[in-house]
């Protein structure tokens, strides 16, 4: 009970200081703002009727607490955080009658019952009240109609229908309730000024303005010159077929000759209306333009690709980058669409990216002209489709590119592969060293050559809200000096597997299970031989003294080491260059030991004759819960260097005051292509049952030659 009231309250800490500030739940109201009334609509003497306001007809969808946000299409969301604090049915005829009264323009008016001696009905009806929300325009909108009838016939003498949309300001939801608030009350005074007109000229009456009298007030013809056909605002997007954030601006031209500019990949809002596009790269001539686009409001509309892009990637015979200068022409034509150095994309630049009308053409290096016969390549762009092309430079003695050893298309379906939500890779490292040191004999140096490999593989799926990375290295290494054979000096498999399931952006459940092995037994030498004893976990010995230059620890796949947690992820930080996670939740760590046995300089005794004897303990399986807290990130610095840290902390339940963690941290700066200079420094604390009672550091700096399988 102790456990679970602990880790209960240890939850609630934790997500109480990871949690960002919580969100107060906000209500909204419409009220009378008397400031907005038309002094044109107050009448002296007010129209010999008695008037009955209806409640409203709202429809189920808005006819809830819940603000409505629609997402300019089919798809409507319902705000949990502010809502309502009124109802619609009520409100609107309140307000209604209230304005009405204000007005004179009625003998009474009547809200909660019918009485006889009501001669009118006015009735209202919401059709859409909601916030239009995308990445650039928020906007509200208010769909109403006005309905002013006798009571006893069902067709109305007045009609007014008003569907409003208004871009906001500031995009808050008070802004958005102010808006609101303020399109109703203008709706109002249009069916006012209607009633109006049309009690003083009866049926004949006709609302436009230049058909009505000249002896109408005035005010009356200017409020309901305000009435203007409001088209609202729609969406149009260009897309960005390589799904990159580099594809070049487009211009969008309205009817009247003006041209924006816009990013493809990003939607633009624009009034309703018919729109022309020019897009592509060159000069003005050469780019594509695309007429009679039809933006309708509240709608996304998407342009289909009718072109293609391209990418061009240099670099020499070692798969170094190269900066040589390539320009593009149309091959039907000659045209160059100009000219452009590749970008550095392991520096951090941005691939570029060719926006071409689909057809054939020719891509020539250091400033050739169209019609050489050296150093071009050609390739057809098709509608749609990304063309990533690739030329290889030979080099002279001093590593410059001089001209073209091949070109062509050699990762045509890596664009392709990189926008699915499941990611495998998979490569070998492979680092190696020798050292020769004649400090003790100046005839014979002693070499020492270590040669350690490692097959490293990822596989990933992230699609929101779910993520999922798995992690396996299994690392295998020998070395030799000038008096030893070859010996096995790294044995290791580890696998990681962690699960998050975001319920909100940055926040969300996780689960893990990681495995550590070997695979090989696991010897400890020494420099000359030694007495040895083992003894099992209760102390009983396993046999006499040995005498040997070696023993055997560990026996294949024990220890097998095994965690597995779940609780709660905080993502700090979720940026392309910088990456960091917290963790907080229950853990359980198993280890399980068979023949694994361990020495402590303490652990020796000494026989009759004095000869020191070393003593070996076998290890016991164990099992224990607790609290596990994490915190996993990835950073690209400056400079082609790269840092990783996994820091994993762990508090058993079982010992009070005891835990145990570990900190692998990793710098990695590139070289060349494949080539990197790595450098790893690692902590451990491990728990009292290891035998090993201090803080374990482990440095390693290494040059690394890696393969890609994948």
């Amino acid at each position: 009970m102790k456990k679970i009231v602990f880790l209960s309250l240890l939850f609630m800490i934790l997500f109480g200081c990871m949690a960002r500030k919580i969100i107060p739940r906000n209500y909204f109201i419409l009220e009378y703002y008397s400031h907005t009334e038309k002094d044109g609509l107050k009448m002296d003497e007010p129209f010999d009727q008695s008037v009955y306001i209806e409640d409203t007809k709202v429809p189920r969808t808005y006819n809830r607490k819940q603000i409505v946000v629609r997402h300019f299409g089919p798809r409507i969301t319902y705000s949990d955080n502010n809502l309502w604090g009124i109802k619609f049915s009520k409100i609107i005829p309140n307000l209604v009658k209230k304005r009405f009264d204000n007005y004179n323009m009625f003998k009474s008016t009547h809200r909660e019952v019918f009485t006889s001696e009501a001669d009118f009905v006015i009735e209202t009806n919401i059709n859409n009240i909601e916030m239009y929300i995308s990445e650039t325009l928020y906007q509200a909108r208010l769909n109403i109609d006005f309905a002013y009838r006798k009571k006893d016939n069902e067709k109305p003498y007045v009609i007014h229908s008003a569907n409003v949309e208004k871009v906001l300001l500031k995009q808050d939801f008070d802004t958005f309730a102010q808006t609101i608030n303020e399109i109703i009350f203008e709706e109002i005074d249009k069916f006012a000024a209607k009633i109006n007109i049309y009690n003083t000229l009866g049926p004949q009456a006709d609302y436009s303005k230049e058909k009505v009298p000249v002896d109408i007030d005035p005010s009356m013809i200017e409020i309901l010159d305000s009435e203007e056909e409001n088209s609202g605002k729609g969406l149009l997007l260009v897309p960005a077929i390589t799904r990159t954030e580099n594809e070049p601006y487009y211009k969008i031209i309205d009817k009247y000759g003006y041209e924006q500019a816009a990013k493809m990949g990003e939607a633009f809002p624009l009034m309703e209306g018919t729109y022309s596009i020019k897009y592509g790269s060159g000069n003005q001539v050469q780019q594509i333009i695309k007429k009679n686009i039809q933006i309708h409001p509240r709608y996304k509309t998407i342009v289909q690709p009718d072109w293609g892009c391209l990418i061009v990637e240099i670099m020499d015979e070692s798969r170094n980058y190269s900066k040589v200068i390539y320009e593009v022409f149309s091959l039907g034509n000659a045209e160059s669409y100009g000219s452009e150095f590749p970008s550095e994309v392991e520096l951090g630049e941005q691939e570029n990216v060719w926006v071409l009308t689909p057809g054939y053409y020719k891509i020539t290096l250091n400033n050739e002209p169209f019609n050489t016969y050296t150093d071009f390549t050609t390739i057809h762009i098709e509608e749609g489709s990304v063309q990533k092309l690739t030329i290889v430079m030979r080099t002279d003695e001093d590593g410059n590119p001089t001209h073209m050893a091949g070109a062509g298309i050699l990762e045509e379906s890596f664009l392709e592969a990189s926008l699915e939500p499941l990611k495998f890779s998979s490569a070998i490292h492979i680092n190696g060293n020798m050292n020769s040191d004649n400090e003790l004999d100046e005839d014979n140096p002693e070499v020492t050559i270590t040669m350690n490999s490692q097959l490293e593989n990822y596989l990933i799926y992230d699609k929101d809200p779910l993520y999922y990375k798995m992690k396996s290295i299994i690392e295998l290494g020998i070395s030799k000096s000038s008096d030893t054979d070859f010996r096995l000096a790294a044995d290791d498999f580890d696998l990681k597997n962690t699960g998050i399931y975001y319920f909100v952006k940055n926040i969300g459940f996780y689960g893990r299970f990681d495995v550590n092995t070997h695979f090989f037994d696991e010897k400890q030498y020494d420099s000359k031989k030694f007495y040895y004893q083992k003894f099992d976990e209760n102390g009983d010995a396993l046999g006499d003294s040995v005498f040997a230059d070696y023993i055997k620890t560990k026996t294949p796949f024990f220890p097998v080491a095994l965690k597995e947690g779940i609780g709660i992820n905080y993502r700090i930080l979720n940026f392309s260059r910088a990456n960091l996670n917290f963790r907080a939740g229950f853990g359980v760590r198993q280890f399980f030991n068979n023949n694994v046995f361990v020495y402590a300089p303490a652990d020796t005794y000494y026989d009759g004759n004095n000869i020191q004897h070393r003593k070996y303990y076998e290890l016991s399986s164990t099992h224990t819960t607790g609290t596990e807290l994490s915190l996993v990130g990835n950073f690209q610095l400056p400079f082609n260097l790269t840092y990783a840290s996994d820091a994993d902390f762990y508090f058993p339940f079982d010992e009070v005051g005891e835990y145990t963690f570990e900190w692998e941290n990793s710098f990695k700066l590139n070289l060349f292509k494949h080539i990197s200079l790595d450098y790893k420094f690692n902590l451990e604390k491990l728990g009292k049952d290891s035998g090993i009672d201090y803080l374990i550091q482990e440095h390693s700096i290494f040059l690394r030659v890696t393969y890609f399988l994948r």
